[in-house]
């Protein structure tokens, strides 16, 4: 799946004609029971100011996909789990920043894809507040899942942040990535000629340059 898909699923782009709509798909295609099963786990997510509309996506996905009911309600609670989890490493990251919902979603994906708290904490940490990290944490995660060592892949994200690279070309780099791997060229190979191919620029890490460094918790 190309980045772009990625960030518009978990940001939450899905056709609603109103705020209520997707709650009232899940009433149409849940049974009574596991529509009231999930009550609780909807509730806590809304008092934790959790993306709602992600875990609601959640449900839905099983019921087209026919799970039985206790695996959807199981898989709802453990995606709940790794959101609370992703918002509330991004605000303890920065206390002063807004955490968007896209994030807290592209955060627990990338959890999820073998990123570290603590770099997802220092990405956060290094970049400006008001910059929206939705795709830089999902690249970062489509990064370290296509064999990249998660140090690497952290110093290439931050350098593109720090840069202000438009986030639309951000969004290429994993296509690029794949068309390396696919002639059999290294992780790091493929992506340093991802990077080129786009016409970015090298970041830290590459010989002769030095590291972003990563802030530690604390």
């Amino acid at each position: 799946m190309w980045l772009k898909a990625v960030v518009v699923a978990l940001v939450g782009c899905w056709p609603l004609s109103g705020l209520g709509a997707q709650e009232d798909m899940l009433r149409q295609r849940l049974d009574p029971q596991t529509y009231a099963a999930l009550q609780p786990v909807l509730e806590a997510a809304r008092r934790d100011s959790l993306p709602v509309r992600a875990l609601e996506a959640k449900a839905l996905e099983g019921a087209a996909k026919r799970v039985p009911p206790a695996r959807i309600v199981g898989a709802v609670s453990t995606l709940a789990d790794a959101l609370r989890e992703a918002r509330g490493l991004l605000r303890a990251a920065a206390p002063g920043a807004a955490v968007r919902d896209g994030e807290v979603v592209a955060a627990a994906e990338a959890r999820r894809q073998g990123v570290p708290a603590d770099d997802l904490a220092a990405l956060r940490r290094s970049a400006p507040p008001a910059t929206p990290l939705e795709i830089p944490f999902a690249l970062l995660g489509e990064l370290v899942q296509r064999g990249i060592p998660v140090g690497q892949a952290f110093d290439v994200i931050a350098h593109l942040v720090a840069s202000g690279i438009q986030q639309e070309r951000m969004v290429e780099i994993p296509q690029r990535v794949d068309i390396g791997l696919g002639v059999g060229a290294l992780p790091v190979a493929a992506l340093g000629s991802a990077l080129q191919s786009l016409g970015i620029p090298l970041p830290p890490g590459t010989p002769g340059r030095p590291p972003v460094p990563r802030v530690p918790n604390g």
